[in-house]
């Protein structure tokens, strides 16, 4: 029986065998913020940059620890990047330490997946919102909803996938019962499922339908907005816990021009970083991408990014507003609107393919953005966050005390 001195040394050594430390040595990865104001985003650095400090292989698994030898939370993802969820102050800087080890399984904050029993839905969230792209199943069923949608929600809890459990399991049972004449009981179970309601974790009250949803691109040949349908494929490249990455494919358009689309969300964020090209653009056009105009909202227009208060679908209901916005960190763009009227875009004229990168997201007055004007700050950070990012610096491997 070991006891004293010696047992605390085996528990020791133990817990840090545990935790992969074993071998013995560990590098800083120091996060410095250059912004005046409080900084907390993934932050990524190069995996192979670690990797070969610490004298690892390339498919080495790590562990990241703050200084008080905590286990953070981390994400390789499909491009080589070593993603952490930082927090730094004003000018400030964070130092953690990565090591070879087996991290521990942590809880997706972000996540996505392909819904086949909802027409081919792929829809994923984070913290903050749950987004929507439609498929080929509702493009072959004749429905027009080209655009990117939203989902708002109050809770950093995924809820999507028990959302769609939910409207399904809800309309087979009311259908089921309207077909036993029993009408009344029939809209009571259709009501407590549906997610177009706001059962206490949010909806999806928004309208997409023929527009750009939140975000979506499109090419104009003269007054005429060349909007995407559905995808044709897809892959998820990341998914979780720090970072959803989807690549989308879609048809040759009646030019016969082809659309790729990237997608990234990350925890904590309220937008989605989208990259956007095409195949085959053999006369300029005009790129555009924005928000549908809703209701009778209000919208305001920036220099470099459109913002609209959308009432929601049944603003009687709700009593609520649903925020959108899309910015363009680096390109030089006019806003207006599409030619239909139906959208409030950024437009970048001259467009021949090349890859554009842009933001587009929302939130919800119901959870922690409290108003339009809110908003509009919540943008106009982001966007500094964007155009000034936090630097980092992997130091030599030293020795684990």
């Amino acid at each position: 029986m070991r006891t004293g001195l010696s047992a605390v040394l085996l528990a020791w050594t133990l817990a840090l065998g545990a935790q992969g430390s074993d071998a013995g040595r560990h590098v800083t990865i120091t996060i410095s913020n250059p912004s005046p104001f409080q900084r907390q985003e993934i932050v990524e650095i190069d995996a192979l940059t670690v990797l070969d400090r610490l004298g690892a292989k390339a498919d080495a698994s790590l562990v990241i620890q703050n200084e008080a030898g905590q286990e953070l939370c981390h994400q390789l993802t499909h491009d080589g990047k070593l993603l952490i969820d930082a927090a730094v102050g004003p000018r400030g800087s964070w130092t953690v330490r990565a090591l070879q080890g087996t991290p521990s399984r942590w809880k997706a904050t972000v996540e996505g997946a392909l819904y086949r029993q909802r027409k081919d839905d792929i829809a994923w969230e984070n913290d903050r919102c749950a987004y929507r792209v439609y498929g080929p199943a509702l493009q072959q069923a004749g429905e027009k909803a080209f655009g990117i949608d939203v989902w708002v929600k109050n809770t950093p809890e995924t809820v999507v996938a028990k959302r769609y459990e939910q409207e399904i399991s809800s309309g087979l049972a009311a259908k089921k019962l309207r077909q036993e004449g029993k009408a009344d009981e029939a809209k009571r179970v259709q009501t407590e499922g549906s997610y177009h309601l706001d059962h206490g974790n949010g909806m999806d009250g928004y309208g997409v339908g023929p527009t750009l949803g939140c975000g979506a691109p499109a090419l104009l040949y003269g007054h005429t907005v060349i909007y995407p349908y559905c995808y044709t494929s897809y892959q998820i490249l990341d998914n979780g816990p720090l970072r959803f990455t989807l690549k989308l494919d879609y048809g040759t358009n009646a030019l016969g021009i082809t659309e790729h689309r990237i997608i990234t969300l990350d925890k904590g964020s309220h937008f989605n970083k989208i990259k956007v090209w095409y195949d085959n653009v053999v006369t300029a056009l005009s790129f555009c991408a924005g928000v549908v105009l809703n209701g009778n909202g209000a919208l305001h227009r920036d220099k470099r990014y459109v913002a609209y208060e959308d009432p929601t679908e049944q603003p009687q209901v709700h009593g609520s507003s649903i925020y959108t916005a899309v910015f363009f960190p680096f390109n030089a763009v006019s806003t207006g609107l599409t030619p239909d009227k139906l959208n409030a875009v950024c437009t970048i004229k001259r467009y021949q393919g090349e890859e554009i990168t842009y933001y587009a997201g929302a939130s919800w007055s119901r959870y922690d953005v409290a108003d339009f004007t809110a908003w509009k700050q919540t943008i106009k950070r982001d966007m500094a966050a964007v155009n000034q990012p936090m630097s980092v610096a992997v130091g030599n491997p030293v020795r684990t005390k």
